[in-house]
C-alpha cells in the first residue's frame, strides 16, 4: 500500500531501560494489508568466499574495499579486519580514552577506499583509521547524538527532542542531523518528522540518506518511508509487497531478552523485569525489517534492505529501485550485518550454534556483478547472467 501525505519530522532514546526504549525496540503492530502483486522467487546466492569472525554484541560490518571486510569486537574493544580468503588479520583499539582507544564500539563504516570511521558513543567521538590500522583523525560529535551511519564526508543519526516527547509515547519524536566527519559541525537538522508521513504506527524510525538526495526510513513493522529531498514537506509510504506474518523463532526470541538486557548498559534491566516484554514479543509477527543497518545502497543506487524472514538457515534482502519494489535475494545462515561496494556483498552472519550453544560468527562474501533488477508493472524480479560463478538462482 503506498500513501502520499504532507506533515513534518521523528524520534528514539537510549535510557537505560525505559519503558518508551522497550516499546521503540519492540516492533508496533500494523492492520493495513500491503498491495496485491505478484512476488518474484528469490535469487539464491552462494558466497565466493567465506572467512571467520570474533564473537560480538556488534552487529556492524564495512568493507574497506572488496577485498577487505571490518567488524567491531566489542569484548576486545577494537576492530578487526579480514581479506576475503581470511589472511592478513589486522586488530586495532583497545579499551580507553586515549586516541586510538574505546570505550563503547557503536558502528564501523567506509569513509572512502581503504579508509574506516569507527564510531565511539560512550566518548562520542568518530576516529578515522586506514584499513591498516593507522589512526588518521578524530572528531567530537554532540553527546545526545546516536549515529547511524557514515556517507562520504557525512555522519547521520539523530536525537531524542526531549522538548517534544510525552509521557507514554511509544515512539519517540527524534531530531535528525547531518555532521561533517572533519570538523564535528552540525550540517543539517530536522525535527518534527513523525507527521511528515501516515506510517501505521504515526512515526518513523532510522534512516539513512539517497545517494542523490534524501532520505529513506523504515517504520512500523513493515513500511519504507521515501523522501525526495530531506526537507521536503511531503512523502511516499510503502508498505514491503512481500511482507508475511512470522512469529519469531527459539533464536530470535533469545536476541531479543539479550538486547532488552543491554539496553541499560551498566544499568541493565533486571531480567525479571524484561520478561513481560519477551512474552509478547514471543507472541506477535517479527518486525519486517532486521536492524540495525537494515538500509543499505548500493554502487548502482540500488536500496538493500535485510528482512527478518527465516534467519535460520537463510536469511534474506530485499532490493529496491527507487521507490518500487524489485525483488529479493536469499544467503545462507543467520545475517546479522552487512554492507556493499562495488560488485561485492559481506554478509556478517552466526552460523549454527555448536554444542555449547554458541553460534560462532563469520563472514561471507559474495559477487553481485551479475545480478540485475527490473521493478515496473510490466517486469519485475531479480535474476543473474548465465555467466555468474559466484550465484545462482534456486
Amino acid at each position: 500500500m503506498r500513501r502520499d501525505v504532507a506533515g513534518s519530522p521523528d524520534p528514539v532514546f537510549r535510557s537505560c531501560w525505559a519503558v518508551a526504549a522497550v516499546a521503540a525496540y519492540a516492533a508496533t503492530a500494523c492492520q493495513n494489508e500491503p498491495a496485491h502483486i505478484a512476488i518474484p522467487e528469490p535469487v539464491a546466492l552462494f558466497p565466493a568466499a567465506a572467512s571467520p569472525a570474533p564473537l560480538s554484541v556488534s552487529k556492524s560490518i564495512a568493507l574497506a574495499d572488496e577485498e577487505t571486510a571490518c567488524v567491531i569486537d566489542s569484548f576486545e574493544f577494537r576492530v578487526v579486519c579480514e581479506k576475503r580468503e581470511g589472511e592478513d588479520v589486522v586488530a586495532f583499539g583497545q579499551e580507553g580514552d586515549g586516541p586510538g582507544e574505546f570505550r563503547g564500539l557503536r558502528l564501523v563504516a567506509r569513509v572512502s577506499l581503504g579508509r574506516l570511521g569507527v564510531v565511539d558513543g560512550r566518548l562520542n567521538r568518530l576516529t578515522i583509521f586506514e584499513a591498516t590500522g593507522d589512526r588518521v583523525s578524530e572528531v567530537g560529535f554532540p553527546p545526545m547524538y546516536l549515529v547511524d551511519g557514515i556517507r562520504q564526508t557525512t555522519l547521520f543519526g539523530y536525537e531524542v527532542d526531549r522538548i517534544a516527547s510525552s509521557p507514554g509515547d511509544s515512539i519517540l519524536p527524534r531530531i535528525y542531523s547531518e555532521v561533517d566527519i572533519n570538523s564535528g559541525e552540525v550540517k543539517w537538522t530536522r525535527g518534527g518528522m513523525n507527521g511528515i508521513a501516515d506510517t501505521e504506527c504515526g512515526g518513523l524510525f532510522h534512516g539513512v540518506p539517497r545517494p542523490a538526495e534524501g532520505y529513506v526510513f523504515w517504520a512500523c513493522r513493515r513500511e519504507l518511508v521515501f523522501l525526495d529531498d530531506r526537507d521536503a514537506d511531503a512523502a511516499t509510504v510503502v508498505t514491503s509487497p512481500a511482507y508475511r506474518d512470522e512469529l519469531p523463532s527459539d533464536r530470535d526470541v533469545e536476541d531479543f531478552s539479550e538486547g532488552l538486557l543491554r539496553l541499560g548498559g551498566r544499568m541493565a534491566m533486571p531480567r525479571s523485569a524484561a520478561e513481560p516484554y519477551v512474552a509478547t514479543f514471543r507472541e506477535e509477527p517479527k518486525r519486517w525489517f532486521n536492524v540495525p543497518g537494515a538500509l543499505v545502497f548500493d554502487s548502482k543506487d540500488r536500496l538493500w534492505v535485510a528482512i527478518t524472514l527465516d534467519r535460520d538457515t537463510f536469511s534474506y534482502f530485499e532490493i529496491w529501485i527507487g521507490n518500487e519494489y524489485a525483488g529479493s535475494v536469499r544467503v545462507r545462515d543467520r545475517a546479522v550485518g552487512f554492507d556493499l561496494f562495488q560488485n561485492t556483498l559481506a554478509v556478517l552472519v552466526e552460523r549454527q550454534p555448536g554444542p555449547d550453544g554458541i553460534a560462532p560468527r563469520g563472514i561471507d562474501w559474495y559477487d553481485v556483478s551479475d545480478l540485475e533488477c527490473r521493478a515496473s508493472e510490466a517486469e519485475r524480479g531479480c535474476s543473474l547472467r548465465p555467466t555468474s560463478e559466484g550465484a545462482a538462482a534456486p
